[in-house]
């Protein structure tokens, strides 16, 4: 259940708001569903990692640009292993890492404040 409302609201509000709109869906959804530390955190990195995998999924394909690449390229200096699709797959994997532990710690704070509340 926690999964399924990190996904979809995440998804919507991260299409239509700023790429941190995934923080405050975590934090809200662990406060209301959670009820494991760990469960809080590994869920809500995961629902954030799928989310940010497949925003930046639907980003490379609907504009048709390699502008992964090229920020892969601008990370790597230029590495002939970060060319392609290789770059692509590079920076998509990145900004899932990144989303995962903004959304994972995000959840387990939702989780401690209704913890330290109640």
């Amino acid at each position: 259940m926690l999964f399924l409302f990190i996904i979809i609201v995440g998804a919507v509000l991260s299409f239509f708001g700023p790429w941190w709109a995934i923080a405050p869906v975590c934090f809200v959804g662990c406060w209301w569903l959670a009820r494991q530390a760990s469960g809080a955190f590994w869920i809500s990195a995961g629902g954030g990692a799928a989310v940010w995998a497949g925003y930046s999924i639907y980003l490379h394909v609907s504009t048709g640009s390699s502008i992964a690449a090229q920020v892969a390229g601008i990370f790597t200096s230029g590495a002939p292993f970060a060319a392609g699709p290789a770059g692509v797959v590079l920076m998509i994997a990145t900004s899932a890492l990144v989303a995962a532990l903004v959304s994972g710690f995000s959840g387990l704070a939702g989780l401690r404040i209704k913890q330290l509340s109640t």
